[in-house]
């Protein structure tokens, strides 16, 4: 060794044997590295680039081409990919690597730690109100106007509710953070941590960007495009603050960037579009790993479709004679297999695509725990392994392949394994000693516990089914972020142990609560009405699933359906209080006053502090010109939650219809200050509340 050179890491050795072995894409990477030397002022930079293409294309692969050209321009690099789900998790992820490069992101850091900390104490209180885990850890309106669209962990009782409810619910989440915390800026910085940390996460940035050069990458958009994209668009434009010059933006996923949401960026982009390997530069790989016999090289070109990925695996062995052409199986990952010529790696490299996601804990349940590291260790040097923030996992595209081999060649295999997975997780899941309510407000027991429905379906799909559907409501019932989640593995779970009733069902629920969300309700009830066919739905979520479906008909102002729903569920459960109240509020929307009130009076029965249901009796004494009585429930309401606009707002106009003027423009006042976007969203073409004399033009029709 010679002393006299500074001693390389490692990862600095790997990077430079990946550099090595990567072949084509050469126009990709010219383009990229003269963009990098351009003055920043060059009306030819740009500043976003946009990588998209099929899987297995290369697309992970040249991204990390790019991050080692922008490193050696004396750029800091960080990465982030489809294991976060969050901004503030985004954000973090970021500047952790940022960090290890000796650039802190000081500001943004402590306030993250801080709001953490707050977090984690209100999920761990007992006392929160229902459904406040969907609020934590999320940006939302601070009223009801928008808030199902931005909630998307909300429980079933937030989902199947009008903007009132909305409203109501938000107010009482507000005012529980705020008797929690003193600090105004901590209770801001819990209810809305995107619009909080976004900025100091772009002044530290900047404060960075003034000393060195930064590129951050986006990897496998497909999967987060729905909750970064728009974040992402609002930065550029300027809504946190100003965005150094000196950064690069590199985003990889399987479509390009929407043309219509990024018009405005079109001048900063560069699109580039991954195709396989020509044939020139996937020959020129293949000889760089030492492959020269022809007859090896045509048969993996023909095997692999030129898909980098497949070539790259069928390369990793060094094959020099080809196998038979004729092989039934044909796959590219069969032909790597019969390649690896220890018999215990070639096993090992097909048990460990069973899981979903892959470390050396988990490969020491599937194989010895003496030989785990090893192992472990060459698995990671494979092509077709990745890493992610949850750990390794297999490409798509090759871990397909090798499941299907696995369970074609060893069904009894294919079933223990994911036997012994499906137990290590639910162990994992016990160890966090959580109760059932606990447990789905935390992330780690979430996880586990959709790794436990995942390895159960593919050990044996005829037997968990039933459990299955039944936990999706589980889920429902908590939170729709989870439902979608645990319907999505179960699609992955159909897939993979090609089991046609568990995709097909998966898929319906996944479909069912876009269609939901997207607010085609006819397609939502439809999959409801299906799971409520469903012979071995349990009593108790045949309950959860009327109640959802009532609230859809609701939606869809089919009152008499909503009306039968909301029977059965009392039928099932008399003492269910949503059940009730929102027969109650059923009954408000078919003018049948007497019973709605009867429904309110037994919600609040059953719960004394109950605000919305409050509020809503309150609104039919006003329909029903009850004014006093109305304005007694608005009292008891704003008692209650003395922080929600949305309540000053509904009193005031009791007030007006009591021609108590004054008090009335004294409450929309005490609304504006609590929420002015609010009390101008329910008010906008008027522009002092003290005109407003008429109750007719206080709310729009569509918040009545």
């Amino acid at each position: 060794m010679n002393p006299q050179k500074p001693i390389k890491s490692l990862q600095d050795v790997l990077k430079q044997r990946q550099q090595f072995g990567f072949v084509g894409r050469e126009e990709q990477m010219s383009l990229f590295r003269r963009n990098l030397e351009l003055p920043i002022e060059d009306y030819r930079r740009h500043f976003l680039f946009n990588v998209w293409g099929q899987g297995g294309v290369g697309k992970s692969s040249l991204l990390r081409q790019f991050r080692q050209i922008a490193e050696e321009a004396k750029a800091i690099t960080a990465y982030t990919d489809e294991s976060e789900r969050s901004i503030p998790g985004v954000m973090t992820r970021l500047a952790q690597q940022l960090e290890q490069q000796g650039y802190k992101l000081a500001q943004f850091s402590d306030r993250y730690q801080v709001y953490r900390q707050k977090q984690q104490e209100l999920e761990a209180d007992p006392e929160a109100p229902q459904g406040f885990s969907a609020f934590v850890g999320r940006t939302v309106a601070k009223t009801g106007v928008g808030l199902a669209r931005q909630v998307p962990g909300a429980s079933v009782a937030l989902e199947l509710i009008d903007v009132d409810t909305l409203a109501t619910q938000a107010g009482e989440w507000t005012s529980y953070v705020a008797k929690k915390f003193t600090d105004k800026d901590e209770v801001r910085l819990v209810q809305e941590p995107v619009e909080v940390l976004t900025p100091l996460f772009l002044k530290d940035i900047c404060k960075v960007a003034r000393k060195i050069d930064l590129a951050l990458f986006f990897d496998t958009y497909e999967r987060t495009e729905e909750f970064i994209d728009g974040w992402l668009c609002d930065i550029l434009e300027g809504r946190y603050g100003e965005v150094p010059l000196n950064i690069l933006i590199v985003i990889a996923g399987r479509q390009e960037l929407d043309k219509n949401r990024w018009a405005a960026y079109e001048g900063l982009i560069v699109r580039l579009p991954l195709e396989p390997f020509t044939e020139q530069e996937a020959q020129s790989y293949l000889v760089r790993k030492g492959i020269t016999n022809r007859q090896v090289i045509e048969l993996i070109l023909q095997l692999s479709e030129r898909l980098p990925l497949l070539v790259a695996t069928l390369a990793a062995e060094n094959p020099h004679e080809p196998s038979q052409v004729d092989d039934p199986s044909g796959t590219a990952v069969e032909r790597f297999l019969k390649w690896v010529d220890e018999p215990k790696r070639r096993q090992v490299a097909l048990d460990a695509a069973i899981p979903r996601y892959l470390n050396r804990d988990v490969l020491a349940k599937l194989w010895e725990e003496e030989e785990a590291d090893a192992l472990f260790n060459w698995l990671k040097e494979m092509p077709f392994i990745e890493e992610h923030i949850e750990g390794w996992a297999y490409h798509a595209l090759v871990r397909t392949q090798m499941l299907r081999h696995k369970r074609l060649v060893s069904p009894k295999s294919w079933g223990d394994l994911h036997g012994k997975l499906a137990d290590y997780y639910d162990t994992l899941r016990h160890n966090l000693q959580l109760d059932e309510e606990q447990g789905w407000r935390d992330e780690f027991w979430q996880c586990y516990k959709l790794n436990v429905l995942y390895h159960r379906l593919c050990q044996s799909w005829q037997k968990s089914l039933p459990l299955a559907l039944n936990e999706f409501l589980d889920c429902l019932k908590h939170q729709l972020m989870l439902a979608q989640g645990w319907a999505e593995t179960m699609v992955q779970a159909g897939k993979d142990a090609d089991v046609a009733d568990v995709q097909s069902w998966g898929e319906q629920l996944v479909k069912g609560l876009k269609a939901y969300d997207e607010k085609r309700y006819e397609i939502a009830a439809s999959m409801l009405s299906e799971l409520l066919n469903y012979e071995s739905l349990e009593a108790k979520q045949r309950l959860v699933t009327l109640i959802w479906r009532g609230g859809t008909y609701l939606l869809m102002e089919r009152y008499e359906d909503a009306l039968d729903d909301y029977n059965q569920a009392i039928e099932l459960d008399p003492h269910s209080i949503w059940a009730i109240a929102y027969r109650g509020l059923t009954y408000r929307s078919l003018k049948r006053y007497q019973e709605a009130l009867q429904d309110f009076d037994q919600a609040i029965a059953l719960d004394p502090n109950y605000v919305w249901a409050i509020a809503r009796r309150g609104r039919t004494y006003c329909e029903m010109e009850r004014y006093e009585e109305a304005l007694r429930d608005y009292d008891r309401a704003i008692a209650l939650n003395p922080n929600s606009a949305w309540l000053f707002i509904r009193r005031g106009q009791v007030y007006q219809f009591l021609k108590r003027y004054e008090e009335a423009i004294q409450d929309f006042n005490r609304a504006k200050e609590r929420d002015a976007d609010l009390f101008w969203a329910m008010n906008d073409d008027l522009s002092e509340p003290s005109s407003l004399t008429m109750p007719e033009s206080i709310i729009p029709d569509f918040l009545q």
